[in-house]
């Protein structure tokens, strides 16, 4: 676990700081999780945590391609699955996704762009149910306050983890 949280700093810092999270620092994480998992268990618990990646993959995926995540914080959660097991996984998977949507919540108080922005979602979703067609949904990048970087809510979320907290 300590690697894992020394991967995530890195992670985090990168994020933060340059609104990248180098492949290299994920590459990292994933072949630890790897050697860690086969001295531990065995093989096939190593290969049973690459299915796990896997899956976290292609659940999360889409997701990048709306422009809901960006790439960077699915391949973190898919190094972080390596590290875990499956039920571990879910309630680390949970618990972060509580912490964004906590972060997002205290940032609609405090920016009113981020309030814009919900009005334009709310707008956007009216016109697509009325009309029935779904034009591009335009979402401005340069407006940094409105952005989530889940790389902050996962770190929280694995820090709660490693206190026992869930």
């Amino acid at each position: 676990m300590i690697i894992l949280i020394g991967v995530f700093c890195v992670a985090v810092y990168m994020d933060l700081r340059f609104y990248r999270i180098p492949n290299l620092c994920i590459l990292a994480g994933i072949i630890s999780a790897f050697i860690m998992t086969c001295v531990s268990y065995s093989v096939i618990e190593a290969l049973m945590r690459c299915v796990a990646a896997v899956i976290i993959f292609a659940a999360f995926y889409p997701f990048y391609l709306m422009g809901g995540l960006g790439a960077g914080d699915v391949k973190l959660l898919m190094m972080t699955g390596c590290f875990m097991k499956c039920g571990q996984i879910i309630q680390y998977l949970f618990a972060t996704f509580v912490a964004a949507a906590i972060i997002s919540g205290m940032k609609v108080v405090l920016f009113w762009e981020c309030r814009e922005r919900i009005r334009y979602f709310g707008r956007y979703v009216k016109k697509t149910a009325l009309t029935g067609s779904m034009d591009p949904y335009v979402v401005d990048k340069t407006n940094k306050k409105c952005v989530i970087r889940l790389s902050v809510p996962a770190f929280i979320s694995l820090i709660m983890m490693y206190m026992g907290v869930y």
